[in-house]
């Protein structure tokens, strides 16, 4: 499973209780919350430099941008709706359609929709 990269830490969701639609809408959570997915991506080794970066250039040109998406990284990154929203089951597909049928990928795989915005909450009434 892809998994976001280490160096990217989300904050805990906040508490549970009861807050005004303004302020949900504040914190992205409830009815407001965003959800986007992971990316990991493995070029050839044996591509150029040149032919890399006509990657990444069509990877945004042709896709992230079109559909509306924003991506954070390199090789491991993180795919949402630019501006507010969450991407969908559809963006997902498309990212990993598109990958597939780039030639030089040499491996890609794309992650299950989550929480842009914050780590999964811990398990409540356990304590460790």
């Amino acid at each position: 499973m892809v998994q976001r990269p280490h160096s990217t830490h989300k904050p805990l969701p906040p508490p549970v209780r009861q807050r005004s639609r303004r302020l949900e809408k504040k914190l992205r959570i409830g009815a407001f919350q965003e959800v986007g997915f992971p990316v990991s991506i493995r070029l050839n080794p044996a591509l150029s430099s040149k032919a890399c970066d006509e990657f990444w250039d069509a990877f945004l040109g042709e896709l992230i941008g079109p559909c509306g998406l924003a991506y954070g990284g390199r090789e491991e990154g993180f795919v949402m709706r630019f501006g507010s929203g969450s991407a969908t089951e559809a963006d997902r597909a498309a990212v990993n359609d598109w990958l597939q049928a780039r030639p030089g990928v040499e491996r890609a795989a794309v992650g299950p929709l989550e929480d842009a915005w914050y780590a999964p909450a811990p398990a409540r009434g356990r304590k460790t």
